[in-house]
């Protein structure tokens, strides 16, 4: 599976919109990153306006989400 098609899998799977999940990306790694990328990185590769996702987009995402299901099940513990 390529990074693209991951990257919209884990947003389809948690129910993250790509504007969030640039939030998500900018607060894990501490790099700007702008809904418009995240546009890019999942627009159909044959488009002029694509771009490759990177690894380190799919690893930012994925520990985002870590984070936040963390919390959820600390505070489902109190």
């Amino acid at each position: 599976m390529d990074n693209r098609t991951r990257y919209l899998k884990l947003l389809d799977d948690y129910g993250i919109t790509q504007a969030k999940s640039a939030e998500l990306v900018a607060a894990v790694t501490g790099r700007p990153c702008a809904p418009r990328t995240v546009r890019s990185w999942v627009n159909d590769p044959e488009k002029p306006s694509s771009t490759p996702c990177p690894d380190w987009a799919i690893n930012a995402l994925e520990k985002a989400i870590d984070y936040m299901q963390r919390a959820l099940a600390r505070r489902a513990e109190r």
